[in-house]
């Protein structure tokens, strides 16, 4: 099963939803999409809005690879559940998104190893046929964030006043 997500963006993101409905037409595995707050909705996948986040995360433990946009927050549960992630930033040239923030967090994605960029739609029935590995060290940084602000506020609460 491929696990496909668009985020909560406002904008729709046809360019993705079209091409996996195309991918699943073909190939025949099951495709379920997140499709957001947009108005494409595909004719050959599974689909739905929104779903409680133990759902989704459940999805996406079951799925074979994981197609996402390239917000933070989905490429992270990507990430977090140990499968191929492969990512399609929303580009701004195709009313996706309001600017392409997405981009550098796709190269940013792909530079570290955690998964592969996808630029040209085209592109993307080989990445999920051939999906990157599953990176070998991934940790969420929660840890190391929760100590500095912890740190952070015990110096403040410190200095005298």
């Amino acid at each position: 099963m491929i696990y496909v997500t668009v985020g909560t963006m406002f904008l729709d993101f046809p360019r993705l939803i079209h091409k996996m409905d195309e991918i699943a037409g073909k190939t025949g595995e099951l495709v379920v999409i997140q499709t957001g707050l947009g108005a494409t909705f595909p004719k050959n996948c599974d689909h739905f809005d929104f779903k409680p986040r133990e759902v989704v995360l459940a999805l996406q433990s079951r799925a074979r690879v994981i197609v996402c946009h390239a917000g933070i927050g989905s490429v992270m549960d990507a990430l977090r559940a140990r499968r191929p992630a492969i990512v399609v930033p929303r580009l701004k040239k195709f009313n996706e998104h309001m600017n392409d923030h997405q981009l550098d967090v796709a190269k940013a994605v792909q530079a570290r190893g955690w998964g592969r960029m996808i630029l040209d739609i085209d592109d993307l029935e080989q990445a999920c046929a051939l999906p990157p590995p599953v990176p070998e060290k991934y940790s969420p940084a929660t840890a190391r964030l929760v100590s500095a602000v912890r740190d952070a506020i015990e110096r403040v609460a410190a200095k005298p006043r």
